[in-house]
């Protein structure tokens, strides 16, 4: 199976070839790109996709702090919507400005198609060898920097054991889990709908009929459900959210609760390279090519990476290709075919209707 991805992958990765010839691996230190850097004194624009919007922040803050002189301007919001944007903008201005200089987003379809079209700069930074070649363009167009994954477990250890967790998606229907099970919508995120698409797979639609009768409580943002679990988080200032500690669930994020763990079980999960790219129309192209740098830098890849997975091999103590239960290139695949990708978003949207609550990013952290 394995074996079979991969080709898919890698010709999704590669794409079309371009004017652009492939690139060395850089051989500059990040003190010499940092020179170059602040020569430029540009401002770099990072669209950076996630469900909560201080996640780049915190990421331009160690970004800045590592780098004085350097500004960072972090254009956050859903990952589907921002590539939207960088489209719209390159088209209002003719193609000469992607509205980012960098961009690091889930919604890994877009790449091959702005290399088709050029858009990108081929780079390779410094640990790029390090990184599976299954996770990066072969001309350095892009890559993936961090590994993410949905299905693990996630619980309150003050309320739960690992023992006490469902290890099959079927022990969720058990009368035990009704009224505490908290989900994103899947037709409001691409990354849950290719989880809901396998569990689908695997035990049929008589699964999520039940699922739906299940209580469920669904919101919006794969970081919601964990902050909802988590035990007295006093950085959580939002009125209307209120603790359920004695619920759990099998997507969401765990990076921006305290007090949650998450637990592997015994049945499918996916997992997918957050991929991330320079576009060539930037006007800083070496203050670009430094974040990169320090996005794949031993520092930040020690910090980062669900379940011990990451891109890097070194990083990678999970051994994400070596699991049986997920298809680390599946998404890609998935999300490359978006018309399967839409018809399976309204089937899950005619069960458990439109996506409704707050949106993700006004969560206040």
């Amino acid at each position: 199976m394995y074996a079979l991805l991969g080709l898919v992958f890698g010709l999704f990765l590669s794409a079309t070839p371009t004017l652009s010839a492939s690139v060395e691996v850089e051989t500059r230190s990040m003190q010499e790109i940092y020179l170059s850097a602040l020569q430029e004194n540009k401002t770099l624009r990072v669209s950076w996709g996630g469900d909560v919007r201080t996640s780049g922040d915190l990421i331009a803050s160690a970004f800045e702090e590592s780098f004085p002189g350097i500004t960072v301007q972090v254009l956050g919001d859903l990952s589907k919507y921002l590539d939207g944007r960088i489209n719209r903008v390159y088209q209002t201005s003719a193609g000469l400005d992607d509205g980012a200089d960098v961009v690091v987003i889930q919604s890994v379809h877009n790449f091959p198609q702005w290399k088709e079209q050029n858009r990108l700069l081929n780079y390779k930074p410094v640990n790029w060898d390090d990184i599976y070649p299954e996770f990066v363009d072969a001309d350095g167009a892009y890559a993936g920097y961090y590994i993410f994954t949905f299905g693990p477990t996630v619980y309150n250890p003050l309320v739960y054991q690992i023992s006490d967790l469902p290890q099959y998606y079927t022990d969720y229907l058990a009368d035990q889990w009704a009224n505490k099970i908290i989900l994103p919508y899947p037709n409001d995120d691409d990354a849950v709908l290719y989880l809901f698409t396998l569990i689908t797979n695997k035990y049929g639609w008589s699964f999520i009929d039940t699922l739906a009768t299940q209580g469920v409580m669904w919101v919006r943002g794969t970081a919601t459900p964990s902050l909802y679990i988590a035990e007295n988080n006093s950085s959580i200032s939002l009125s209307n959210l209120f603790a359920r500690s004695d619920s759990i669930s099998f997507a969401s994020s765990t990076a921006f609760a305290e007090g949650v763990n998450s637990s592997i079980n015994s049945d499918v999960y996916m997992a997918w390279p957050q991929t991330g790219a320079i576009f060539a129309t930037t006007p800083a192209p070496e203050t670009a090519k430094l974040f990169m740098n320090f996005l794949l830098s031993d520092e930040r890849q020690a910090l980062v990476g669900d379940d011990g997975f990451a891109t890097r091999r070194t990083f990678d103590t999970g051994g994400v290709f070596n699991q049986a239960n997920v298809e680390p290139l599946g998404y890609g695949e998935f999300m490359s075919d978006r018309r399967l990708v839409e018809s399976w978003r309204l089937q899950f949207e005619r069960i458990f209707g439109t996506p409704q609550g707050l949106d993700p990013l006004d969560l206040a952290l």
